[in-house]
């Protein structure tokens, strides 16, 4: 029998990564498959051709390059003003990777 508290605080952002394992244990238990189709679509907005597709794959790659020559260019040439200027370009550019990568992966 599951504890109450845990009951209570399924809601939680936390407890998000155990109720997925609990669920993809009890379809285990049950023989049925342990991830389905709709939780492709659910987790990534894809299915699960769409995910591992060459395309999206390719769009992937470059996107990681880019943020890696990114990264270079951040450590190269902002880290000699200081800590404050680094910290302050890195929040930049991983809050700009969050409002485009979405984009461009569609």
């Amino acid at each position: 029998m599951l504890d109450l508290q845990f009951i209570q605080n399924v809601g939680h952002d936390d407890n998000i990564p155990t109720v997925i394992g609990l669920v993809m244990v009890v379809r285990w238990f049950r023989g049925q498959p342990v991830f389905t189709e709709r939780d492709w679509l659910f987790l990534f907005g894809h299915s699960r051709k769409e995910v591992f597709s060459l395309r999206l794959m390719l769009r992937f790659a470059a996107i990681l390059g880019i943020v890696v020559i990114l990264g270079l260019g951040i450590s190269l040439y902002v880290l000699p003003y200081g800590l404050e200027w680094f910290a302050g370009t890195v929040l930049l550019i991983i809050a700009g990777v969050l409002f485009i990568v979405p984009k461009v992966l569609r």
